[in-house]
Formats: C-alpha cells, structure tokens, sequence
C-alpha cells in the first residue's frame, strides 16, 4: 500500500515552495476565456436558503457517515449540494459592513467565475496570479474585464506560498481548488494572512483531499472499484498506471494525471488545513463535504475499506471530499 510511501512524499515536499514554470502555457489550454452572464437569481435564492437546509439535511447525512466526524465545522452536506452556497453565503452576510475594495484570487486561471462573481458585486479592483503562465490568454481577456466591469483587472503569475504583493494588499482573498494542490500549508497560510489587511477575509474551497474517492484526479478513471487505488496498491503499480498515457488518451481529457504525475498535492486531511489556518486565522465558518462515492465504495468494496482502515486512516478522511472555510485575519 502506498500510505506510509505518502507521509514520506508529504514530509518531504511539505517545507518547500513552488517554483513558477518558465514559460506560457497558453496554447496548451482549450477553454475558451469569455466573459459570463449574470448570476441567475435562482443561484441567489439558492445561497439564501442553504444554510437552512442544510442543518434539515446533517442528522442524515450524519447517518449516512456512520463514522464520528471531529474536525471542527459548522455544516456537513453530502457532495456539494448547498455546501459551495452555503458558505458563500455567510461570507458575503458578513462582509455587508465592510464591502471588499481590493480582491485578490491566487489561481485565477483564464478569469471565470472565480474572478467575475466579484466583480459583479462592483469590486473595483481585483488581482489573480496563477503558479503557471497564460499571458498570450490574460492579454485577450483582462482588457474585456476592465471594460465590461468598469474595474482595475490585472493577472501575473506567482505562487500562492510567496505571493507577489506587499502587506496588507487586499481586503478579500478567495481560492476554489487551489489548496488541494498546495504542498507548503505553513506558507500558504502565512503569506495569505500577509496579504491581507487587518480583519480582511480569506475564503477557500478545496478537494478533493487526497485520502477521499478518486482524489489524485486520475486513478477513478480506471473504474468506480479503483477509486482508492491512490492509496491500495504498492507505488511501482500505481505509477504504472498514471504513466500509462495510452489508457489516458482514450478518456475526455487525456490530462488527467497530471496532477498526480507532479505530485502535486498538498496530501493533508481535513483536520490538518483546520490547524495550519487557525495559527493565522480566526475561523469562522467550515462547511464539510461527504463523497456519495466513498459510501458507495465503503458498502460495495469492504476488504479493501477494511484495509485501508488497518493501514491507519482514519474512516473520517476516507469520507471527507472537500471543505469551504471562511476565515478572518485576526
């Protein structure tokens, strides 16, 4: 089994800082960068009433777990329903008295949702980097977003571990499926807090962690019953597979293992992004998300769940998918 090759991986990788890739991946992306239409309203009226209904939903999805949850959170979903709107939703509710001026989002990419559900709240200035380089993109796009949003745009490359910004830059600071792919949680943590003004907000949503369903990215491409083959099989297999191009050129995205052939993973539970935030944070909403998959896998494969237990993982990061966190610099 790979767990005890994963600590080693995780120790070893977890005191460094990510490098910036040389070079303009640009032509390597097919999405197109465009600029998206309104929020609808029933995206609004959704982030209003999920909180509520999500405390209807915990007690079964409690049952559903089976297992304790410690990690400390406020509400608990089963996928994503409500879960991403939820916490959203408690943010904005308690950002209405000091409306973010400055933004920064780390991961920006080509400038989507991530970026433009900012901007449509009339944040006049807004920043992203991004660990690699689409400066052939950003020059098509940022113009479009200054224009359209009437704002200061501006996109640069850098890392969220050493971000390219003087203290106490920016108001708000956002990631969604970034810290999944964040090997140095102790700097990222530091610097983010570094950023941001006294009081100003960081909110985060991330997964899927690594010991839940198919969290390498690649591996559940081999089957629903390989979903935790990340973890089962010994290493020389599992790279194996992830380096079998031919297998991945056959799916929709033959991308698929990149992230899993880089190692890029922070490899950290639940419980441990918890700890590394509260040493700069105030914690103030966790929202957790249960995998319909790891219950399914859990009740269909039970040797090898048994097995995974054994090894020393505990059930509740075997279930956890992902996690939204709203967060205050103290």
């Amino acid at each position: 089994m790979r767990v005890d090759v994963i600590q080693g991986t995780k120790a070893a990788l977890s005191t460094t800082v990510q490098e910036c890739p040389q070079g303009d991946i640009s032509r390597r992306i097919v999405e197109p960068c465009r600029l998206l239409p309104k929020e609808p309203f029933k995206r609004r009226l959704v982030r209003l009433v999920s909180r509520a209904a999500l405390r209807l939903q915990a007690p079964r999805v409690r049952r559903l777990a089976g297992a304790p949850i410690s990690v400390r959170h406020n509400l608990i979903c089963l996928e994503d329903r409500f879960g991403s709107d939820a916490s959203l939703g408690v943010l904005l509710r308690l950002m209405r008295a000091g409306p973010a001026e400055r933004v920064l989002i780390p991961g920006c990419y080509l400038g989507g949702e991530d970026v433009q559900f900012w901007l449509r709240r009339g944040v006049k200035k807004v920043d992203g980097i991004d660990v690699y380089s689409l400066d052939e993109r950003w020059r098509s796009i940022v113009p479009e977003l200054r224009r359209h949003y009437l704002a200061d745009v501006n996109f640069r490359q850098g890392a969220i571990e050493r971000i390219p910004f003087p203290d106490g830059s920016f108001d708000l600071l956002g990631t969604h499926a970034v810290l999944e792919h964040v090997r140095n949680l102790e700097a990222m943590a530091s610097e983010t807090a570094r950023v941001l003004c006294s009081g100003g907000w960081a909110w985060h949503c991330f997964g899927p962690l690594y010991y839940s369903f198919g969290a390498d990215h690649c591996i559940a491409a081999y089957g629903d019953s390989a979903g935790y083959d990340h973890l089962l099989l010994d290493d020389a297999e599992y790279k194996k597979r992830i380096w079998d191009q031919a297998f991945f050129d056959r799916e929709s995205d033959p991308n698929l293992p990149f992230w899993a052939r880089q190692n890029q993973f922070s490899f950290a539970t639940a419980g441990e992004y918890v700890a590394r935030f509260r040493r700069c944070f105030e914690i103030v909403h966790v929202v957790l998300k249960l995998s319909a998959k790891a219950l399914e896998y859990r009740q269909k494969q039970h040797g090898s769940w048994a097995r995974l237990i054994q090894a020393g993982v505990p059930e509740q990061d075997l279930l956890i998918k992902s996690m939204c966190v709203v967060l205050r610099k103290r």
